[in-house]
C-alpha cells in the first residue's frame, strides 16, 4: 500500500533532447519561508518531493543538472527549442513546479529509504 499519493513529470535533458518521465507515489511539500531580517517583508517557496523505496527504480536520480525540472501532476507535453513548448513555457503555465537545486540521497539507510528533491 502506497503511503504517498502524489504525482509528478520529470523533464530531464539528454543530449539535446528532454525525457519525459511520469512517477506515481510520491509526496509534494511546498514551504512558504517569511523573514524581516532586511527591514522588509521577504518571502520564498521551495518545494520538497520525497520518493519513497517503491519509486526509486523508475528515475535515475544520479544524472539531474539545473536544466532538470519537477511539474505536479502528468503532464503529457514535449519539450522542444520552439517558443510555446519551451521548459522556460512549461514552468510558466504551471505554478507548480521548479527547476531542480538539489537532491538527498538516502536511499542507503536501513529504514525508510528515500530521495528528496528540492526544487524553486
Amino acid at each position: 500500500m502506497a503511503v504517498f499519493t502524489d504525482v509528478v513529470t520529470i523533464y530531464q535533458k539528454r543530449a539535446g533532447a528532454w525525457l519525459r518521465t511520469v512517477v506515481h507515489g510520491v509526496q509534494w511539500s511546498e514551504t512558504i519561508q517569511k523573514s524581516l531580517a532586511t527591514g522588509r517583508l521577504t518571502t520564498s517557496k521551495s518545494t520538497t518531493v520525497t520518493f519513497p523505496e517503491e519509486v526509486l527504480d523508475q528515475i535515475d536520480f544520479s544524472t539531474f543538472t539545473e536544466e532538470d525540472a519537477i511539474f505536479l501532476g502528468e503532464l503529457s507535453d514535449e519539450v522542444t527549442t520552439v517558443k510555446g513548448s519551451r521548459l522556460s513555457d512549461l514552468l510558466a503555465a504551471h505554478p507548480q513546479s521548479g527547476i531542480i537545486r538539489s537532491v538527498n540521497d538516502n536511499s542507503t539507510r536501513d529504514l525508510l529509504k528515500n530521495i528528496k528533491v528540492v526544487i524553486y
